[in-house]
């Protein structure tokens, strides 16, 4: 499916189009249980690279290690919201994204749930206009993997929109509408909306990442400052910690270490 058949599909599912109506105009196989699968570090390693960007532009230090958030900064080295909104423009008019690895194990994790029948789709939070060159890296490493790809437009940087981002559907809306039977992602936030929304969408957590230990909780983005100017103002204290998530075990979202765990989990709790 190109890219502007696709775009036109997500509008006409963000008009609250049914499901079955939204599979149809996305290609995706109405026969087959839905999947639905992020981007971002579940299938690529976008951080990782981010991270060396940022080491390679601006002289620092940066590790994964201190992602303490999904969003950028709330973590060290990013300075403001402004900063980083702009630092985050600058990274996508590199190559770097293009040249990012595959998660390890993912494809092969992939094709299994291919082959157990079910049918794959990538949600992710980058915009749209990302769609085309995302398309290139999916097909590259993932060929003949997932039907279509659905940006949600959610990304780091139109968060300093925000009356733009409340108007778009979140991942957990768009795999409501799909009728999707499992979300996949790395971010904390999108699968606590996930496994909170009526009816709930299954929902699993993958990777043993620092980001997705923690919600980021904030009401409007001009209260927010950079992670040193509130680590000074919390006198150096680890507030970080405060907002750590404890998922009870057997309580959705379901943590997974890895792709294998997230195939034997599917041959365990959902049936074709």
């Amino acid at each position: 499916m190109s890219a502007a058949a696709s775009d036109l599909a997500v509008e006409q599912v963000h008009e609250k189009a049914q499901a079955g109506s939204a599979l149809k105009e996305l290609g995706i196989p109405a026969d087959k249980p839905l999947i639905c699968v992020d981007l971002d570090d579940v299938l690529s390693q976008t951080n990782r690279v981010v991270a060396e960007w940022h080491n390679d532009t601006y002289g620092s230090d940066m590790k994964l290690s201190e992602f303490y958030y999904y969003y950028y900064w709330k973590n060290p080295h990013w300075g403001t919201p402004e900063e980083t909104f702009r630092k985050v423009e600058e990274f996508y008019k590199t190559d770097r994204l293009d040249k990012a690895p595959p998660i390890p194990g993912a494809f092969e994790g992939a094709q299994a749930l291919k082959k157990l029948g079910f049918a794959l789709v990538v949600v992710t939070a980058r915009q749209r206009r990302e769609m085309e060159r995302s398309m290139k890296w999916l097909e590259e490493h993932y060929p003949n993997t997932f039907e279509t790809m659905i940006c949600t437009g959610q990304s780091q940087e139109t968060l300093a929109e925000e009356g733009e981002v409340l108007t778009k559907l979140s991942k957990a809306e768009v795999c409501a509408k799909l009728g999707a039977k499992l979300m996949i992602d790395d971010s904390v936030e999108n699968a606590l909306k996930c496994a909170k929304a009526t009816p709930p969408v299954a929902v699993l957590l993958l990777g043993d990442y620092a980001w997705n230990q923690r919600e980021a909780k904030f009401s409007s983005m001009k209260d927010e400052t950079s992670f040193a100017e509130k680590l000074e103002k919390e006198g150096g204290r680890e507030f970080w910690k405060d907002d750590d998530v404890v998922i009870p075990e057997g309580q959705s979202p379901i943590r997974v270490k890895n792709w294998e765990e997230i195939v034997r989990w599917v041959e365990q709790n959902i049936k074709i």
